[in-house]
């Protein structure tokens, strides 16, 4: 699932959906597509295009499934704290790390720089798929989400 609707290479809206998340959030998907995303290898990237992908704009950060990418033609391996993405031709297109927290995400550093935004703790609250409030405090304090000022507490 990806909020991005420009990373879309196809689309076409759908009947709203109802997803439920971990925490019994409700949100809504309102398209699918074909997603293009960059696999993380190295100093460089690969892109790869996933199938049937749902668009849910109200989420923080795009989900990928192992399932969908090992549908587009590519293998997974998981050892040693590293996933590796292999396509079809058994070529290493992909080496991700696991984090602190031991989840496997990509970080795209090359979001150009913008200025401080100020923004209310609700509103945060939404656009970070509706994280605690103190969770939030802690990461704004310790440097964690990056280009925002809470306007209120």
């Amino acid at each position: 699932m990806s909020p991005f609707r420009d990373h879309f290479q196809t689309y076409q809206a759908i009947e709203p959906r109802t997803i439920l998340a971990a925490n019994k959030h409700v949100f809504y998907t309102i398209g699918t597509g074909d997603l293009w995303i960059e696999v993380p290898h190295g100093e460089s990237s690969t892109p790869i295009i996933l199938k049937d992908i749902l668009h849910a704009p109200e989420m923080g950060l795009t989900i990928v499934s192992v399932n969908w990418i090992c549908k587009a033609g590519n293998s997974v391996m998981f050892k040693d704290d590293i996933c590796t993405i292999k396509n079809k031709d058994n070529k290493v297109i992909g080496i991700i790390p696991a984090s602190a927290n031991r989840l496997y995400k990509v970080e795209h550093t090359h979001a150009a720089m913008v200025a401080l935004e100020h923004v209310e703790l609700t509103t945060l609250h939404h656009h970070l798929c509706h994280i605690t409030p103190n969770s939030l405090h802690v990461l704004i304090s310790k440097g964690a989400v990056d280009g925002v000022q809470l306007i209120d507490n």
